[in-house]
């Protein structure tokens, strides 16, 4: 059971884009983030920018947060948000997502691939604007 929910956005995005969606869809447990228990906390990083190697260091750091206060690796998954992960108005999927991906899960925790699943954007996936959700 997942006791804190990592989101990584792309440090890009974040110069525009506040969270407020990721945070909207783990509050009422939407979109990609279905399934988490009530007591469930959530936290958000970036990804330490292109070419995404800054996000070891940040992991490295939240694993020695996690030993400090008697937790568990166990009892964090770490969503990509969804501005990573996919085509959206903010940009084309992320280049380096398989590379922060593989960096994350090196160190033993879950990733999830998406956090927020916007209307407009899944729209426009239909229409052909941009390419399907990985």
């Amino acid at each position: 059971m997942s006791k804190l929910v990592v989101i990584v956005q792309c440090e890009l995005v974040t110069k525009r884009c506040s969270g407020y969606n990721c945070m909207k869809a783990f509050t009422q447990r939407s979109g990609k983030m279905e399934g988490y228990p009530e007591g469930a906390r959530y936290m958000v990083m970036n990804c330490g920018g292109c070419c995404g190697a800054g996000i070891d260091v940040k992991i490295e750091n939240l694993e020695k947060r996690l030993l400090a206060n008697e937790e568990k690796k166990e009892d964090v998954v770490i969503h990509l948000s969804t501005c990573i992960c996919s085509e959206n108005h903010h940009r084309l999927p992320c280049p380096f997502r398989n590379y922060l991906k593989k960096t994350i899960e090196r160190r033993g925790f879950k990733v999830i691939e998406g956090t927020y699943i916007s209307q407009t954007a899944t729209r426009r996936r239909a229409e052909g604007i941009y390419q399907p959700f990985e």
